[in-house]
């Protein structure tokens, strides 16, 4: 197959499956489609938390909705009993993280390619929103020099890719026939059909022509990492009432939310086996079954990552500091930033009691390389560059995540902190009460940073700039100056300027009598924030977001609701929290659309 011809095929489809992005084969947008009221206006505004230009992005039908335990009451058990209602969700593509972790356990290969794929955008804090996955000719265009080079190194050694199959004994077209049935099976996530093996051996024949039975082989690696059925999560069966509200998802349909949410990459042989078998079929066995994946190696990078998107720390690879005021900002520096996180959540979710609290208050870090030096402990010995855990100085008042040095960097400027970000950040990722984006007609610049001028002083211009700025920084400014004794690389310090820093604050505008009232301090904060109800109702809400590819809408409120009962009544444990998502109608089902 030439590349022109290549190029065509692969856009063609893309672009048409693409552009017909409901999974339910209605007409029209959706209210989370591109082109939908609030859809595909997410920005990135680089500064830590992302925006949309509303508060939720592609929310729901009646466009910006309230959030249960959030802003609006949870509904009644007698509601949700007679709910059928379930959210329609675009047709999910793979992000470029879901793409290539699900090569690398496709192909076994050096996955390096990958990042050649589009960066995709990201809408509030996270970069698998469906609305706005969508495909440019440039992703075309990459998606086939990328599956040519990964097919290229998967025939290189094509017993490990093909197995155990005999082509002296049984022939290549027959070992190409059986390749195409257990390959397409993992690649497209659900047993292949008869029109799919035929174009995958229409593919290899390709290939095979006036080539050898490994070039077939590769051009059939290339034809599946380019179809439709592996760049999209398609979601299509059929409903067995015409006049039902909700069509529940095949169990194969199933088993693949359940290997992008665990493990950011498609199920496996076994848990394909299990949809096989019919072990998917119940709330408790999908329960047992996602205790089991999240028990993998692999759950924990994934996991990483809704941590790593929730907290902006995945932007520390392109944060940049002043040269000249923090010297010691080095790559290195940066790189054991971004190892910690990871590896302090891995600690507390599958070594401690996996509780949110302790996430945001254990005062404990991570340290790699120079990190150790900056939080001003001794270098552990042995790390090799695996971040090692100490305990760090009580006079820091460092808590939790809140206060690793990779937060505090990526939530600041290049030349000074900022209060504005920090008390954003916790606005909108830790209460989901994002503030709306500044008028357009206010200077945005930052103030100068003058000798003798703390952070307070010079923030307190927003106090005087009128109602319209004032309203919202006194929701962000007191809680984000409560980190000043963190500079813009995250290390302690006891003056600003040569002043004493002044770490006090309140929560405003709040109705959580847990967060209501005055402190003093990151530590102190943090207690609050741990002991909130408005807390744990915005990490299930973020959690839901996260594995749902979408913003919540009205029909979402009793799988909020749930979540959020069962992260409480685990003590706020995330695991369960997790676990709870599978539990929920909207992971279960999809609305029933008339075309």
């Amino acid at each position: 197959m030439s590349r022109s011809a290549t190029f065509k095929l692969a856009f063609t489809l893309m672009v048409v499956v693409g552009c017909g992005s409901n999974a339910d084969g209605g007409k029209g947008p959706g209210p989370n489609d591109v082109g939908a009221s609030g859809a595909g206006s997410g920005t990135s505004t680089g500064s830590g938390a992302s925006t949309s230009t509303g508060a939720n992005s592609g929310a729901g039908a009646s466009g910006a909705v309230g959030i249960p335990g959030v802003n609006q009451p949870l509904p009644s058990a007698e509601t949700c009993a007679k709910s059928q209602d379930v959210e329609r969700t675009p047709l999910r593509r793979l992000t470029r993280t879901e793409y290539t972790n699900s090569v690398r356990d496709l192909l076994n290969v050096d996955v390096t390619a990958t990042a050649d794929l589009p960066a995709d955008e990201v809408t509030n804090g996270f970069d698998n929103n469906a609305g706005v996955l969508t495909v440019s000719s440039l992703h075309a265009e990459k998606y086939v020099l990328v599956s040519e080079a990964l097919a290229k190194l998967a025939v290189q050694n094509l017993s490990a890719l093909t197995g155990a199959c005999d082509t002296a004994s049984k022939g290549e077209d027959a070992c190409a026939l059986a390749f195409a049935k257990s390959f397409g099976r993992r690649a497209f996530r659900r047993p292949t059909t008869a029109e799919d093996e035929r174009q995958l051996i229409a593919a290899y024949t390709a290939g095979r022509t006036d080539g050898s039975y490994a070039e077939g082989i590769e051009v059939m690696v290339r034809a599946a990492l380019q179809s439709p059925n592996f760049l999209y999560r398609i979601e299509v069966t059929p409903a067995s009432d015409p006049n039902a509200k909700r069509i529940p998802l095949s169990q194969f349909e199933l088993a693949s939310r359940l290997s992008y949410l665990t493990w950011g990459s498609g199920p496996d042989d076994a848990l394909l086996d299990a949809a096989a078998k019919g072990e998917l079929g119940t709330k408790d066995q999908v329960a047992a079954k996602t205790r089991e994946l999240l028990a993998a190696p692999k759950a924990r990078v994934a996991i990483g990552n809704f941590f790593e998107q929730w907290t902006s720390t995945r932007r520390l690879s392109i944060t940049t500091k002043s040269t000249s005021l923090f010297p010691n900002f080095s790559t290195d520096l940066r790189d054991a930033m971004a190892k910690e996180l990871p590896a302090f959540v891995n600690d507390v979710l599958w070594n401690g009691d996996g509780r949110l609290s302790t996430l945001l208050t254990s005062p404990v870090a991570f340290v790699s390389g120079p990190l150790a030096q900056l939080y001003g402990v001794t270098q552990p010995a042995g790390g090799n560059g695996t971040p090692v855990k100490v305990t760090l100085p009580a006079n820091q008042q460092r808590a939790g995540l809140l206060t690793q040095a990779g937060v505090m960097s990526v939530q600041g400027h290049p030349d000074q902190t900022s209060p504005v970000l920090r008390g954003k950040f916790v606005r909108a990722m830790l209460l989901c009460q994002p503030p709306p984006p500044p008028p357009a007609d206010v200077d945005i610049s930052l103030p100068t940073v003058e000798e003798g001028a703390t952070a307070r002083i010079r923030f307190a211009a927003h106090e005087s700039a009128g109602a319209s700025c004032a309203g919202c920084h006194k929701l962000m400014d007191p809680i984000g100056l409560a980190f000043e004794h963190y500079d813009a690389i995250g290390q302690y310090r006891e003056q600003d300027n040569g002043q004493a820093i002044d770490v006090s604050g309140e929560v405003l505008n709040t109705s959580d009598a847990s967060l209501s009232g005055a402190f003093n301090g990151p530590a102190e904060l943090a207690a609050k924030l741990a002991n909130s109800q408005l807390v744990r109702a915005c990490m299930a809400t973020q959690w839901f977001r996260f594995a749902s590819g979408r913003s919540e809408g009205n029909a979402d409120a009793c799988s909020l609701a749930s979540m959020q009962q069962a992260f409480n009544a685990a003590n706020g444990d995330v695991i369960d929290l997790i676990v709870a998502t599978t539990q929920t109608d909207a992971f279960w089902y999809r609305p029933q659309v008339t075309p």
